[in-house]
């Protein structure tokens, strides 16, 4: 989504001539000014709860080992990616080298690492694991069947990250025949499923930065306009609250493709926008989607917007402990296909949400079938959606949290077409 300008920038440099010392080549083009609605921001950094404590992780980690006691799991390996921050905090690439966290179902975790990189993990990782590391002729995955063995573990169960590359778990099976390997997403998902207190703390602060920036950027909407100009608009509004975000911008019929369409025209009075995108705070991110009209909406553009925000209130209001994930979706999609916009998926063309939290999208979803039962703390988008092929689409977007009694957004439910977003 960040693109440079190359073209314009190479026009200017090729267009100025060298005189004297003073080259314009390789000075950078003067940034545009701010639109004031976007240059009224102020920095919401100091406002920011505080990230997830090294003793919260502690306490993931033995919930997970609580799971694999129960499920007769010896150990669990994980990948860098999204579950081994949820675990451990340590940020990582994965590459065909073998780097992750080893934790056994007592005691402490281990980190595998590649030998001349245990320096740069050790930088992350501190005192607080163990580094095993392995040399470039040496093999990883006999490293950790001789940890394992190390801890009492030659014919047990190793669970090994649903997100893994399936070359991981083929060479564990060839390393330790003896060891069964299985999925870690019986463990994974109900311990990231279900947020804490402080995450959804977290989640409730960037979305509210994500508002923030789509008022500002809505303010700048002018005939003529592309949707690249409004997605740069968008980039600065989230760089002047601290943050970096950005989101899909659609104009009019490219609102009619979730994922918009190629050469869309330039901005007219009289059509929708919709916006959908977010921002990442301590790893969590925020996900919303508003549209608007620029200009006075016609009655048809009012009708749709009334039956999706009725869509996503019903559903709302139906969410509770002991619901079903596909019971919310159907709810939902009753209303849309009851004001004449059905069958099915024929103009709500997706599920009505997905679950979210260090990933944009991840488990559980909101989706017709889904018999995965909802409990409090568990988060979701709730967004659903009429695309009208040739015409405009409607989608409104927040994430709802799932409590006690009930379920609550986490951002005020958007009330009208108005580009205020009041």
């Amino acid at each position: 989504m960040k693109r440079r300008d190359f073209l314009r920038h190479g026009a200017v440099g090729a267009s100025v001539p060298l005189l004297g010392g003073a080259s314009a080549l390789g000075a950078a083009p003067a940034e545009p000014p701010l639109h004031p609605a976007i240059a009224a921001l102020r920095p919401l950094k100091s406002e920011e709860p505080p990230p997830i404590s090294e003793a919260e992780m502690a306490e993931r980690r033995h919930a997970a080992q609580r799971l694999m006691a129960e499920q007769g799991i010896d150990a669990l390996f994980i990948e860098p990616g999204a579950n081994l921050l949820y675990f451990t905090g340590i940020r990582w690439g994965r590459s065909e080298r073998l780097f992750g966290m080893l934790l056994p179902k007592q005691g402490d975790a281990v980190f595998i690492s590649p030998a001349f990189e245990a320096r740069r993990a050790g930088s992350q990782i501190g005192d607080r694991y163990e580094i095993r590391a392995w040399e470039e002729d040496q093999s990883p995955y006999r490293l950790i069947a001789d940890t394992l063995g190390g801890w009492g573990v030659k014919t047990g169960t190793l669970a090994v990250d649903e997100s893994a590359r399936y070359f991981i778990p083929y060479a564990m099976a060839t390393a330790a025949p003896a060891l069964r390997t299985t999925t870690a997403e019986t463990i994974t998902r109900p311990c990231r499923g279900v947020k804490s207190a402080h995450e959804i703390e977290i989640m409730r602060f960037a979305n509210r930065v994500t508002l923030e920036a789509y008022r500002a950027a809505l303010q700048t909407l002018r005939e003529g306009m592309t949707q690249a100009e409004v997605g740069q608009n968008l980039r600065a509004a989230f760089r002047k609250l601290g943050y970096e975000g950005g989101g899909l911008v659609l104009f009019d019929e490219s609102s009619a493709y979730p994922h918009g369409l190629e050469n869309p025209r330039p901005l007219q009075t009289g059509q929708i926008v919709l916006i959908d995108g977010g921002t990442n705070v301590h790893g969590y991110e925020s996900d919303m989607t508003r549209t608007v009209v620029f200009g006075t909406p016609t009655d048809e553009q009012r009708r749709v917007f009334d039956i999706v925000h009725e869509a996503q209130a019903r559903a709302l209001a139906f969410a509770a402990p002991g619901k079903k994930c596909g019971e919310v979706d159907a709810v939902a999609r009753k209303v849309i296909t009851d004001a004449g916009f059905g069958p099915d998926y024929k103009f709500f063309t997706h599920r009505l949400g997905h679950g979210i939290g260090l990933e944009g999208h991840e488990w559980p979803y909101l989706v017709r079938g889904s018999e995965i039962v909802l409990r409090p703390g568990m988060t979701f988008s709730d967004e659903p959606g009429i695309y009208q092929y040739g015409k405009f689409g409607v989608r409104l977007e927040d994430i709802m949290v799932i409590t006690e009694r009930g379920a609550e957004l986490l951002t005020p439910q958007a009330t009208s077409l108005a580009p205020t977003l009041a």
